[in-house]
C-alpha cells in the first residue's frame, strides 16, 4: 500500500485507487495520511523500492535520465521544491526487471555511495507509476527521497513542502 499512499499524497487519487484495488483501501489510505503526516512518517514507506548505488562515467548520467524506463526523483527532480541544478549524480526509479539491461547499457558498477542511485520498483507496480507525459516520479515520492538526501537544503525544502 506504500505506493498507493504516495500516489494519493501526490494528488493522484485515481491511480492510487486502481493500485489499491480493494474497495476499502481508499478510505484506509486517506485515514493513514490524515493520522501520519509524510514529513514525520515517510520512513514507514521505505518499502516502496529497493535502493542501490552505482559508479558511472559522467557522460552516462544524462543518458540514464533520458531512458524511457526511468523516472527522475530526489535531486534529479528537485526543481519541484525550488532546488536549482541537478546535483552531481542521478536519482531515479526503474523497474527491477530492467536492472541487467540498465547496468549493461550504461556500464554501471555497484558501489556504496556512488553518484547514481536507482530505486528498483517491482515490475508489477511499474505500470501504475509510469506515465508517458511524466518523466519524474510522483511528487510525494520525490519529496520523500529528498528527505533522505545528504544535502541539508534539499532535506529542509522537502520537509517544508510536505508540511503544507
Amino acid at each position: 500500500m506504500a505506493w498507493a499512499i504516495i500516489l494519493l499524497a501526490s494528488g493522484d487519487g485515481e491511480r492510487a485507487k486502481r493500485l489499491a484495488a480493494r474497495e476499502r483501501y481508499p478510505s484506509r489510505m486517506r485515514a493513514w495520511l490524515e493520522a501520519h503526516p509524510l514529513r514525520e512518517y515517510g520512513s514507514q514507506l521505505r518499502s516502496r523500492a529497493e535502493g542501490e548505488d552505482f559508479a558511472a562515467h559522467p557522460a552516462e548520467l544524462k543518458r540514464l535520465l533520458e531512458r524511457p524506463d526511468v523516472l527522475a526523483t530526489g535531486m534529479s527532480a528537485g526543481d519541484i521544491v525550488g532546488l536549482v541544478g541537478k546535483g552531481p549524480g542521478v536519482e531515479a526509479y526503474a523497474p527491477a526487471g530492467h536492472r541487467a539491461a540498465i547496468l549493461r547499457e550504461h556500464a554501471l558498477t555497484p558501489v556504496a555511495g556512488g553518484p547514481v542511485r536507482i530505486r528498483w520498483v517491482t515490475d508489477e507496480l511499474w505500470p501504475h507509476l509510469y506515465q508517458d507525459a511524466e518523466r519524474r516520479a510522483p511528487r510525494a515520492a520525490i519529496l520523500l527521497d529528498l528527505l533522505e538526501s545528504e544535502n541539508p537544503r534539499a532535506r529542509r525544502e522537502a520537509a517544508r513542502a510536505l508540511a503544507r
